[in-house]
């Protein structure tokens, strides 16, 4: 309740500045899949998925540049949504809460300029209610705050973001900047809550034509630190692309903000070596990565050939680490026009060896004229699956 309280206070403030708002503009997506195949029971039997997402956006009128941007979550939100691959999640069976109609509620919501505070000044992006901020891996990863983000300040060569947030009585706020001179890419980031503060500090360079190297150093609030060196060469070596890595930090680095798990641009506190190759040759593009604090490495071989009138995407992985069984897999796919009633149908096989598992799947994926994508599924682990479904993002 506060928070929407917070959210119609800022709006109702902004509205003595602005004209009437005007223009709306709704978007959103919603999808369904059906699913049959055989239950615990070894019983055939229908399930199905279900997703909804929806978004409002409000212009004002006039020319004006301010816009509200309201984020709305349908009803049982945590169940019906998407998961990260676009995959509706809810259970298509669920009611809507019971004895009550359908709900809308607000997930997020935020009011947005773009523009300069004074007249010839920089062109600013403004951002009052829920922000998302993901700066720095090290101490800018606050993720949804509610609070204010300016964006994009030009200041000579460099360029400037800060924000203040609502989080606790402290009220975090920080500066980042970035900038090239003298053709050495500058960057950094200061984020003050209470009396502790982080920092990060980065320089990048191209040495060379083709060499770049760069590097990170992160301080938290008792100056213990993190680091990363890496380095790229693109085609030194005639067609070949080659990236290299260290890292390390001190065993008790705590930064307030930082990012250990959300996304793939996160830190650790392992030190140790990172290498990754990648090439094309003679039609197969070949990719391997090796990171020494995990012991883990990846190859990957893929190819493209022509089989029978059909071209036929190939594709071999290993996954290999410390103490693990090597993981192998083999991936084909093509494409066959030659049905006329079912262009476009979609052949796929995969086989996975590990030790002594192995486990394969075939499928067959189409999509009707109508938009309604139709798939079979025979596969080691849950024997024949059929589903169903269809996606409209409006």
């Amino acid at each position: 309740m506060r928070k929407l309280a917070a959210l119609v206070s800022a709006a109702l403030v902004l509205s003595l500045a602005v004209p009437a708002f005007a223009a709306v503009d709704v978007s959103g997506k919603l999808a369904t899949e059906f699913k049959l195949g055989q239950n615990s029971s070894d019983e055939w039997e229908i399930t199905g998925v279900t997703g909804v997402e929806l978004e409002t956006k409000v212009s004002a009128e006039g020319g004006s540049p301010v816009k509200a941007v309201i984020q709305l979550s349908p009803w049982k939100a945590e169940s019906g949504e998407f998961d990260d691959d676009g995959n509706p999640t809810g259970e298509f069976g669920d009611p809507h809460p019971a004895g009550a109609p359908m709900t809308i509620g607000i997930d997020k919501a935020w009011l947005e300029t773009q523009g300069a505070f004074w007249h010839g000044g920089p062109t600013v992006r403004t951002r009052i209610g829920d922000v998302e901020i993901k700066w720095d891996r090290y101490v800018g990863h606050l993720g949804d705050q509610r609070g204010v983000t300016l964006e994009g300040i030009g200041i000579g060569p460099v360029t400037a973001d800060a924000f203040y947030t609502w989080e606790g009585a402290e009220r975090p706020m920080g500066l980042a900047a970035r900038g090239v001179v003298e053709g050495v890419a500058l960057s950094g980031m200061v984020v003050k809550r209470g009396d502790e503060n982080n920092l990060t500090v980065g320089a990048g360079l191209e040495v060379i034509p083709g060499l770049d190297v760069s590097a990170q150093l992160a301080l938290d609030g008792e100056r213990r630190q993190a680091y990363r060196l890496e380095a790229s060469a693109d085609d030194l070596l005639e067609g070949i692309t080659v990236k290299v890595g260290y890292r390390a930090a001190d065993t008790a680095f705590a930064p307030m903000y930082g990012n250990q798990g959300d996304d793939e641009d996160q830190y650790d506190l392992l030190t140790g070596f990172n290498v990754a190759a990648e090439t094309v040759q003679s039609g197969f593009h070949i990719k391997g990565e090796y990171d020494d604090p995990t012991g883990k490495a990846n190859i990957s071989v893929s190819r493209d050939v022509e089989l029978a009138g059909l071209v036929v995407s190939g594709e071999y992985n290993a996954k290999l680490q410390r103490e693990v069984e090597t993981e192998h897999t083999l991936k084909a796919r093509t494409t066959i026009d030659a049905i006329p009633q079912l262009r476009g149908l979609v052949l796929s096989g995969q086989v996975k060896l590990q030790g002594d598992n192995t486990s394969y799947e075939a499928g067959a994926e189409y999509e009707a004229p109508n938009g309604i994508k139709l798939g079979a599924k025979y596969g080691s682990a849950e024997g024949f699956t059929a589903t169903a479904g269809v996606k409209v993002e409006f």
